[in-house]
C-alpha cells in the first residue's frame, strides 16, 4: 500500500507540473479564522497580508468574543496589525456558549464572516491561522477554480517540528507531524481527495448551491461539509500542491497527540466519510495485530523475521512520498531534514492511526478549542460546554 502511495504521489506531482498556468483573477475574499495568539501567528498574518494577487481581494480576520465584554486574545493583536490596509477586516464573532449557539466556535466565525461579504465576492479562500503559506497561494488555489467541474481546491498542510530536542523528547511531535505529512500523499484529482488542513477555497456559489450555511447550521466541522457539498453538485475537489501551508509543531505531549489525532478520525467516522475510514482502518489495523504478534513468533517461526521488515519499508516509502511538495519546499534542507528526522516516527504514527479508527467507532466527542462536542452526524453536534484548561 505504502509503494503505491508513493508512487501515486509522484505521477500526480509530475502531471500537474506540466500543466501551464492560467490567468484567471476574480474578486476574492481571504476568510482567516483566529485563535489565541504567539510570536508565529504573527508572522503568519503578515503573509496573508501580503498576496501578491494580481485581482482585487478582500481579507477578514475573524476571532471570538468571550464572555459579555471580553474577546480572544488575538483580536488585539489583529486590530494592531491591519492598520493602514485598506482591503482587511477584522470581525469578532459571538461567541457560541455565551450565546447558546447549536454550532462549533470555528463554523460560527466563518458563518459570521460570510454574512459581511459583499455581493462581487466570486471565490472564498479559508486559511487557517496557524499556517504558514507563499506569497502567491491565493492565486495558485483561484486558478483550477475557472473549470466548471472544479468545486473546491485545496491545499493541505505540512508539519515541521520547529524546535529540535533529543529523539524521546521530539517523539511524539515528530509522530504527530508524521501522521498530518502522510494525508498529503492521498490526495490528488480522485473522488476520495478532501476538503482538510485549513488551506482551501471555493466558488461563492457553493455557499447556495451546496446549502453550506444549511450544512454549517449545527455542525461542529466546516471542512468535511465543504466536501460533501461540492459532492452533492457531482463536482471535484482539486489538490493543488503550491498551495500547501506549513505548520510549525514543538513540545507536544502524548496527550495532545491522541487528543488531536482521535478528533480527525472521529471527525471523520462519524461525518460519512465512511470509505476513507475504512481505507485507515485496513491498512492500520491489520498491520498493527501482526507487528504485535510478532514477538510471539519469533522463535516458532523463521518467517516471522521478515515482519520486522515491515517499519523498515515504512519508513523508506514515507521518505520518498513528498513528490508533490513544491520545489522550494520539496529542495529546502530544513523541510529534508524533517522528513528524514518524522520518518523514524511512522510506524508508530500507524499504531496510533490503528487506535484511532478503532477508537472512532465506539467515541463521538470530541474536545477542540477548549469546547466539548458531541458530533452526531455531518450536520449536527450537540455543544456540551468548555473544557477547562490543564
Amino acid at each position: 500500500m505504502e509503494i503505491l502511495i508513493a508512487l501515486r504521489s509522484f505521477l500526480y506531482a509530475r502531471r500537474k507540473r506540466k500543466k501551464a498556468p492560467h490567468v484567471f483573477f476574480p474578486k476574492a475574499a481571504i476568510i482567516a479564522p483566529h485563535y489565541g495568539w504567539d510570536c508565529r501567528t504573527e508572522e503568519n498574518v503578515k503573509r496573508v497580508l501580503e498576496q501578491d494577487y494580481a485581482g482585487e481581494h478582500l481579507i477578514y480576520l475573524v476571532t471570538n468574543c468571550v464572555g459579555e465584554s471580553d474577546y480572544d486574545s488575538s483580536y488585539e493583536h489583529l486590530l494592531e496589525l491591519v492598520r493602514g490596509y485598506t482591503n482587511v477586516q477584522v470581525v469578532l464573532a459571538p461567541n457560541i456558549i455565551d450565546n447558546n449557539l447549536p454550532r462549533s466556535q470555528k463554523v460560527q466565525n466563518l458563518m459570521s464572516t460570510i454574512e459581511l461579504l459583499p455581493n462581487d465576492i466570486e471565490i472564498i479562500a479559508f486559511i487557517d491561522a496557524d499556517a504558514e503559506i507563499r506569497s502567491d497561494w491565493l492565486s495558485q488555489l483561484v486558478q483550477p477554480l475557472q473549470d466548471p467541474k472544479v468545486g473546491a481546491t485545496v491545499g493541505g498542510r505540512f508539519y515541521i517540528i520547529s524546535e529540535v530536542n533529543n529523539f524521546l523528547k521530539d517523539l511524539a511531535s515528530m509522530t504527530e507531524a508524521a501522521w498530518v505529512n502522510f494525508q498529503l500523499t492521498v490526495q490528488g484529482d480522485h473522488p476520495l481527495t478532501m476538503i482538510w488542513g485549513g488551506s482551501n477555497a471555493i466558488r461563492r456559489k457553493l455557499i447556495e448551491d451546496g446549502k453550506v450555511l444549511e450544512r454549517w447550521h449545527n455542525a461542529a466541522i466546516e471542512d468535511h461539509n465543504l466536501t460533501l457539498a461540492v459532492r452533492s453538485l457531482s463536482q471535484k475537489i482539486h489538490f493543488v500542491p503550491e498551495a500547501i501551508s506549513i505548520c510549525h509543531t514543538k513540545n507536544r505531549s502524548w496527550k495532545q497527540i491522541l487528543e488531536f489525532t482521535n478528533r480527525q478520525t472521529i471527525m471523520t467516522y462519524w461525518m460519512r466519510h465512511k470509505i476513507q475510514w475504512a481505507i485507515l482502518f485496513v491498512t492500520a489495523v491489520p498491520k498493527t495485530l501482526i507487528l504485535m504478534s510478532a514477538p510471539f513468533l519469533v522463535f516458532s517461526s523463521r518467517t516471522a523475521m521478515l515482519l520486522f521488515l515491515i517499519p523498515l519499508l515504512e519508513i523508506h516509502c514515507y521518505r520518498h512520498s513528498f513528490s508533490a511538495l513544491p520545489e522550494e519546499i520539496k529542495h529546502n534542507q530544513q523541510i529534508q531534514e524533517n522528513i528524514k528526522r518524522t520518518s523514524f516516527a511512522i510506524p508508530i504514527s500507524g499504531f496510533i492511526a490503528a487506535i484511532n479508527a478503532v477508537w472512532a467507532i465506539f467515541q463521538n466527542e470530541i474536545v477542540w478549542g477548549n469546547v466539548r462536542y458531541k458530533i452526531l452526524s455531518d450536520t449536527e453536534c450537540q455543544v456540551l460546554g468548555r473544557v477547562a484548561d490543564e
